[in-house]
């Protein structure tokens, strides 16, 4: 890559994480995503050019808005920079634009997954199941957009992956008589072996625990005290992980 090109990756990434992080907060609030113009959640101000560029905005204001000085969330800033990172990550692996647009879709696909379960605990069907589709398809033995297992492992990922977190999901409902993890991990889990077949999938579950892990501190940098029932959003962490194993294991 030139350093040009990977500027523009990075840029265009930045863009994009910050509309995920615009559609992870509207979504579930019911709000319209595309039309609506943004602004501060606090005093209702609409946001100029000044106010929206990726990155630079949020360190030149400090992590505040212009006007009332209320704190944006730390959760923009970590969108936008990951949006970055997921640019660069799909120049690298990826120059021909039908498998860049893929790998760019999955992507920002992980991003929004991740934001969904940090914030609300949520993993909606209708992120988690196109991605199974999307990672079928787009894999070797179909449209062969990506590099990757042949179809037969992304099969067997969808089976596997599925199975065993909703097999683990209801044999701790049965015995602590409570919810220990969601429905949506199970279905992340199952798209996540649609991209990267059966063998990832132990990696990248050892991968989300040991992110897990590391809560506390993300907490504490989100300006929250994690405590003993504080919820872990395994689902962010095992989008996170399967973007590590696309970055350096299999991609």
């Amino acid at each position: 890559m030139t350093i040009a090109a990977s500027l523009l990756a990075a840029c265009i990434g930045a863009v994009v994480g910050s509309f995920v992080a615009l559609v992870a907060d509207r979504w579930p609030r019911g709000e319209d995503i595309v039309v609506a113009p943004s602004h501060c959640r606090d005093c209702g101000r609409r946001l100029g050019a000044r106010q929206l560029v990726p990155i630079v905005s949020w360190c030149l204001q400090g992590g505040r808005c212009s006007w009332c000085r209320a704190r944006l969330p730390v959760d923009l800033l970590l969108a936008e920079a990951g949006g970055a990172a997921i640019g660069l990550m799909v120049m690298a692996q990826s120059p021909q634009w039908p498998g860049a647009l893929a790998l760019a879709g999955l992507g920002a696909s992980l991003l929004l997954l991740v934001l969904l379960d940090v914030r609300h605990l949520w993993l909606p069907d209708a992120m988690t199941l196109p991605l199974i589709v999307a990672g079928l398809s787009c894999g070797q033995g179909a449209l062969d957009l990506v590099s990757g297992p042949p179809l037969a492992d992304r099969v067997a990922g969808v089976v596997a992956g599925y199975l065993a977190l909703e097999a683990l999901r209801r044999g701790y409902r049965m015995v602590r008589h409570r919810d220990g993890m969601g429905g949506g991990d199970p279905k992340l889990l199952a798209a996540i072996g649609s991209w990267l077949g059966y063998a990832a999938l132990p990696g990248v579950v050892l991968l989300a625990a040991l992110a897990g892990l590391g809560w506390p501190a993300i907490e504490a940098l989100r300006g929250r005290q994690a405590g003993g029932d504080t919820p872990i959003p395994l689902g962010a962490g095992l989008a996170v992980a399967a973007l590590f194993w696309l970055v350096f294991v299999q991609l």
